[in-house]
């Protein structure tokens, strides 16, 4: 078959999907037909459709195509701030819970292993060799050769990112070609399978974790696969244990099966009394979880933290920012295009500067329908502006109570209590906004400016690099849209992390 002929890619689309719960729309359409094409030429398969046949009747061939289609980009102590977190307040409180029990540690999807080996030389380091006892690390992965990888345990350069030359002195050694195996003692605390997240049964080794590490895995796949998936690894979490998204995923998995609580000013799930996950493993043991130790397939409702700051667990849908234009949805203000004009003559209003006229329309379309996001939004924006910070954060309260996924009142929020000398609360509402959205170059920079203040040198640069890459990146006018209804002067942002960075490269 030749490379230029046409490839109807809609059943193989339908076919990964089922099989392994990756999607290929858009531009990742390429990157299938590039791999089918490089396995159909392999095998000198005549027509699409014939690899489509054999693709069902043949699953090493399929486990063949998907190693081609997974994504193994990692390295070791990715998202480090989680990885403290672990170490610092969850492992010490599971460990106390276990009664001298092993606490089992799950990292699912693994690739090539940087994520569990990063926990285990963690546990080295704090634990010494009696970690090798107090605790088992589980990693799981669909792709059979980056399992057969990590069982290596052999790295080049690029995944040693995160990793200072002391521990890599201490837990590598060198094999030639720039490579660098990872200490046998090390690799013979974690326990490697080869496990589809979307399979029908789970392996031993995945059942009852302490702790599941899910992180920037789940980007790859749907909505509904997402839920899929956090549902069937939720089903295993032991209860009142602890579940790890990354930091962009955090928000996108708050479904009501989790609940997504606050330790650090960092976000993660944890099992909740009384909800009840669809359990597919196998028959209850009489609702309960067994004992440490045993493996069963039941899933129990457990009790949650109360000690942790708590975020909402079911998520209302955001409120609609007008009203529909049904005639009982009519608001006193001449229904959705009448808001509509009001709000556009109140944000004309702002932006000259005319900010008390553009309060008093504002209060006016509210007191019509107080369900107008954007409207609270502007009028927050607008308090802020003036430094009125009670009144401004009413308005942002009544913002996330009408929408708590509304990047912008957890922004304006941020701006206010770092206005007030909060920073622990400011960092919070910045780290909320990444989580929502990671390309949020406003958040990213505060908090830059947060650490720099404090001394943090890596993290401040780290966070002025992120802000100045979002901005140069973004067309212009686009910066701001989806942050204020008021606009920002983007330069001199820029201005500010291209100095702050001199300064930190020492050429300042």
């Amino acid at each position: 078959m030749k490379s230029q002929d046409s490839l109807d890619l809609a059943g193989f689309k339908e076919l990964m999907l089922q099989s392994c719960g990756f999607s290929f729309e858009s531009d990742r359409a390429v990157t299938l037909e590039r791999a089918l094409r490089r396995r159909m030429q392999a095998l000198q398969s005549g027509s699409g459709n014939a690899y489509l046949a054999q693709l069902y009747r043949d699953k090493q061939e399929l486990d063949r195509l998907i190693e081609l289609l997974t994504v193994n980009e990692t390295y070791f102590f990715r998202e480090a701030d989680h990885l403290r977190l672990l170490m610092d307040r969850l492992l010490p409180e599971l460990m106390r819970a276990a009664n001298g029990a092993p606490v089992r540690i799950l990292s699912a999807g693994c690739s090539t292993g940087e994520e569990p080996y990063s926990v285990a030389m963690m546990l080295r380091e704090r634990y010494g060799e009696e970690s090798e006892r107090m605790f088992c690390v589980v990693g799981v992965d669909i792709d059979a050769a980056a399992i057969a990888a990590a069982r290596q345990g052999k790295f080049r350069k690029g995944s040693f990112r995160g990793v200072d030359e002391a521990m890599r002195q201490r837990y590598f050694e060198p094999c030639g070609n720039d490579v660098s195996r990872l200490r046998a003692e090390v690799r013979a605390q974690v326990e490697f399978a080869v496990v589809n997240l979307l399979g029908p049964c789970y392996p031993d080794c995945m059942q009852h974790p302490d702790i599941i590490l899910y992180r920037n895995v789940s980007i790859y796949s749907p909505q509904a696969v997402q839920r899929e998936i956090f549902r069937m690894l939720a089903g295993v979490l032991r209860e009142g244990c602890y579940f790890l998204v990354g930091a962009t995923e955090t928000m996108h998995h708050d479904i009501g099966i989790l609940s997504l609580i606050e330790l650090d000013s960092l976000f993660l799930y944890r099992k909740i009394p009384g909800i009840v996950i669809d359990e597919r493993r196998g028959p209850r043991q009489n609702g309960a979880l067994p004992p440490r130790g045993r493996t069963a397939h039941a899933a129990t409702p457990v009790v949650a933290d109360s000690s942790a700051q708590r975020v909402p667990v079911a998520t209302p849908p955001p409120v609609p920012p007008w009203p529909a234009s049904a005639p009982e949805q009519r608001s006193a203000t001449g229904g959705a295009s009448g808001s509509r004009r009001h709000f556009d003559d109140a944000l004309e209003k702002a932006r000259s500067n005319r900010y008390e006229e553009a309060l008093a329309i504002l209060a006016a379309l509210v007191a019509g329908d107080g369900t107008l996001v954007r409207a609270h939004s502007l009028r927050g924006s607008i308090l802020v502006n003036l430094d009125r910070f009670e009144e401004a954060r009413s308005a942002c309260d009544r913002v996330l109570t009408l929408d708590p996924l509304c990047i912008e009142g957890h922004l304006m929020l941020g701006v206010i209590a770092r206005h007030q000398g909060d920073n622990d609360q400011a960092l919070r509402r910045f780290r909320q906004s990444i989580y929502l959205n990671s390309a949020c170059w406003l958040a990213n920079f505060y908090l830059a400016e947060i650490v720099f203040a404090a001394g943090d040198k890596n993290r401040a640069f780290g966070g002025y690099q992120s802000t100045l890459r979002i901005l140069e990146s973004s067309p212009p006018g686009e910066q701001s849209r989806d942050l204020f209804p008021l606009s920002f002067n983007t330069e001199q942002f820029l201005a500010i992390c291209r100095h702050k960075l001199s300064l930190l490269r020492g050429n300042g």
